[in-house]
């Protein structure tokens, strides 16, 4: 890593590494003087953007401006960044409810939403609010400017998927419960996605909607409720992870730095409304706890009980992502393979730790 670049940015080395690797491998030009609006910014993907939109700005000069909204006050990154470059502009804004914008934008990136099970369970109607009536309130508002927009959908919308379907592809419409606890995270989705077809269809607006599916890198810490915030928090303070059930769920995961390069070319130069966002490691829970045990030198442990948590258990049991329609589009590129990207995360986290120690 550049030292001068460290010194200018005390920030994380591994997310600027990452960055600077997106900028080299994507033509990013048409954000060059733009307007973003960015929804989510404290979030896991926001960090990136915003790294990115700095990296554009103080290396190619770009002058693009990045209007980080956000719920709370904008987290260290977003705050380091904005110190930096004026043009990264923090916005705390409670977008459940109506707002007003009267900044001119060019693109609306609508990241914000609770993406952890336990969280969205918990707080099911903001996260109904946030992905239905807040993602109608921001396609107005890009109507009104004529704006791209890129709305932050999950392959969760696919539900239960049969194994006639996996991997599964953009055409398969779903089978999900609307009665399952999970339902207030899947079906508002779903909603939010029509929204974006009705905008698209009768106003001709540029609408694109990415499914992503399990993606992590470095944003997913020890106090992250996703499973692999837990198994990193119990590799590091009960020194074993013990797993919640017995891990037999197979889902496909792709790296941070991956899934934004495919977001912003969707962004930017995408074709069509719809594409999947994910990786190309397919492994077992169990699996993907051994593989972060490894690097903890731990063990991992079969529960006793399977543990009553609502959303331990409800989630599709096979998860593998189609991703074929992005590549004939856009090509195949390197991904980081799961190892690499695990110890990216691990880096990260002690990174975390050592600067801010629990």
């Amino acid at each position: 890593m550049n030292k001068r670049i460290k010194k200018e940015l005390p920030l994380s080395s591994v997310v600027i590494e990452d960055c600077l690797n997106i900028i080299k491998s994507i033509n990013l030009k048409p954000f060059k003087g733009k307007k973003i609006l960015l929804t989510g910014s404290n979030g896991f993907f926001g960090r990136y953007i915003a790294h990115i939109i700095y990296s554009l700005n103080k290396k190619k000069g770009y002058n693009t401006t990045l209007y980080c909204l956000s719920l709370h006050s904008p987290n260290q990154d977003i705050k380091t960044l904005s110190s930096l470059d004026k043009n990264i502009i923090p916005i705390k804004k409670d977008l459940s409810k109506d707002f007003n914008f009267k900044h001119t934008i060019n693109y609306i990136i609508h990241a914000a939403c609770y993406a952890q099970p336990q969280k969205f369970i918990e707080r099911s109607l903001e996260t109904i609010e946030l992905n239905v009536n807040t993602t109608k309130r921001l396609l107005e508002l890009a109507r009104k400017n004529n704006t791209s927009f890129l709305f932050f959908s999950s392959a969760e919308t696919y539900g239960e998927i049969p194994e006639d379907k996996i991997p599964v592809s953009e055409s398969y419409n779903g089978n999900c419960s609307v009665f399952g606890p999970r339902a207030v995270y899947s079906e508002s989705k779903r909603l939010g996605e029509v929204l974006c077809s009705v905008f698209r269809r009768d106003y001709n607006l540029m609408t694109f909607i990415a499914r992503i599916s399990h993606i992590y890198g470095p944003g997913i810490s020890i106090n992250d409720k996703r499973v692999l915030g837990d198994f990193i928090r119990k590799a590091v303070r009960e020194s074993s992870i013990t797993l919640l059930d017995k891990g037999t769920a197979v889902k496909t995961f792709g790296y941070i730095a991956d899934a934004v390069k495919m977001l912003l070319n969707i962004l930017i130069w995408g074709k069509d409304i719809v594409y999947n966002v994910g990786g190309k490691d397919t492994v077992s829970i169990r699996k993907l706890a051994e593989e972060v045990a490894s690097h903890y030198h731990v063990a991992v442990r079969l529960p006793k009980d399977k543990a009553k948590l609502l959303h331990i258990g409800t989630d599709p049991q096979v998860v593998k992502l189609d991703i074929s329609k992005y590549t004939k589009e856009f090509g195949e590129s390197n991904s980081v393979s799961l190892n690499s990207g695990i110890k990216k995360m691990l880096d990260w986290n002690s990174e975390q730790l050592n600067q801010k120690p629990s």
